[in-house]
């Protein structure tokens, strides 16, 4: 008869301790066994003992909220079929009983558990590695438990060779409370969804009923529409004939004043019907806009990579790509390529941050030297005189900078005599073209210096 895990694994711990490598033979484990002290143990053999448990070596109150955290029903399916067990019929409550019964003691199915958690959730196990002690494991735990990361933290914790059972129980604890609190929100958000569900077939109805009022209305102000009519011209015909005209007419206002009583209750239950219809228009339009919202931030992160990868793309393209040298067939103006920035220094004042990157490979790519300079967000305005007084050339996102930032720089590059292109867009583009300008201009840092070069147009 096998022994038990829990029997196996205090056996040769009893056997280190020992100094034996195993349990005594004729020692049976069900009887009392002084145990020694810590100091009667060698170092090596206490630090053995410290060394990460195996799955069935782990409580067996572990096991179930060990599996359920861990383990998706796809990979309890996977391991069943490995290990030889026919799951084909099992529900996902009987498969997980399954599993979690199997993970009691050393066999073909925990052995697989055993080794598909350390792979799955080796950086988390490298992590708690460096923990001694409960403080530090559970640190380390409710780090992982704070940020939603669970799984491979409860795996890394409970195996490790320091946790003691109070640590264990506190983890314990802390997986209990968070499936229930998991099932109460998933509970809510279904009678959230079942009250939207109501409410929903709730409105439809009173749409189709005001829908078939406002019909009734119309073919009941058609009616008597038309009877007025005949009526009116049967009081014209008496009128005429036998000369009680006024007596007509006023049976004839009072089927217009009927009439305008039925227009008025229709034109009422029309506006109804129109509240009705914008009510579920809104509805709708709320569950677009997150993802209008999405497919915006996607759109614009596109063309930023590809206006990036385009101008990076001219300076590869030769006479084949471009029109070649300014002056040229084609466009007829520098492509940034040509812009010649070898050992110049080329300040950008402004720009999104997210896109200072870009910029600088541009800068960088042309054997120039890059700086930047917020334009007053979150630098001090009195650095742009010393930025600009170091550079070469400027290109200055307007857009993006303050009035005093901008005027502080325009008085800069005059006093200086530093050429300087204003781009109206911060784009890697627009950050193009100015570079471009510049070249136009003479290039960065050439002998034929103006004050200001014209705003570009973008």
């Amino acid at each position: 008869m096998k022994s038990p895990p829990i029997n196996r694994t205090l056996g040769r711990l009893l056997g280190a301790a020992l100094g034996t490598g195993q349990a005594p033979a004729s020692a049976p484990m069900s009887a009392p066994v002084a145990l020694p002290t810590p100091a009667q143990v060698p170092a090596p053999r206490l630090a053995a003992a410290r060394r990460r448990l195996k799955l069935w070596e782990l409580p067996v109150r572990w096991h179930c909220p060990l599996i359920g955290t861990c383990l998706l029903p796809r990979d309890m399916r996977r391991l069943a079929r490995q290990a030889g067990i026919d799951s084909a019929g099992m529900t996902e409550y009987e498969l997980h009983t399954i599993v979690v019964s199997n993970c009691a003691e050393r066999n073909a199915l925990s052995e697989r558990a055993q080794r598909l958690f350390d792979e799955r959730y080796a950086a988390d196990i490298q992590r708690f590695a460096k923990a001694h002690d409960d403080e530090a494991i559970l640190a380390l735990w409710r780090a992982a438990y704070d940020a939603g990361e669970t799984a491979g933290a409860l795996w890394a914790a409970w195996s490790h060779g320091a946790t003691s059972e109070e640590a264990g129980a506190r983890i314990s604890g802390d997986i209990h409370m968070l499936s229930h609190q998991a099932g109460a929100g998933i509970r809510a958000n279904l009678r959230q969804l079942d009250a939207l569900r109501q409410e929903n077939t709730r409105l439809r109805g009173e749409l189709i009923a005001l829908r078939n009022d406002a019909a009734q209305s119309r073919r009941e102000k058609d009616r008597l529409l038309e009877e007025t009519r005949r009526k009116l011209s049967n009081a014209e015909c008496r009128a005429a004939l036998l000369g009680v005209r006024e007596l007509e007419l006023a049976d004839a206002r009072q089927a217009a004043r009927e009439y305008a009583t039925v227009y008025d209750r229709a034109q009422m239950l029309a506006q109804r019907v129109e509240t009705i219809e914008e009510r579920n228009a809104t509805n709708a339009r709320r569950a677009e806009r997150l993802a209008q919202e999405l497919n915006e931030t996607r759109d614009s992160l596109a063309a930023a990579e590809t206006a990036l990868e385009l101008v990076l793309g001219m300076e590869e393209e030769g006479p084949g790509g471009c029109a070649g040298v300014s002056g040229s067939s084609g466009c007829g103006r520098a492509c940034p390529a040509e812009v010649r920035l070898t050992n110049r220094c080329v300040l950008c004042i402004g720009g999104r941050a997210n896109l200072v990157d870009g910029y600088r490979r541009l800068v960088e790519a042309q054997g120039g030297r890059f700086l930047h300079h917020d334009g007053g967000l979150e630098e001090s305005l009195h650095r742009i005189d010393a930025a600009v007084a170091t550079a070469d050339a400027v290109i200055c996102q307007s857009g993006c900078v303050s009035h005093a930032a901008y005027w502080r720089l325009k008085e800069a590059c005059k006093k200086l005599d530093k050429p300087c292109v204003f781009v109206k867009s911060p784009g890697v583009g627009s950050f193009a073209r100015g570079l471009a300008a510049l070249a136009d201009d003479g290039g960065a840092g050439s002998p034929k210096r103006t004050s200001l070069v014209s705003r570009l147009a973008n």
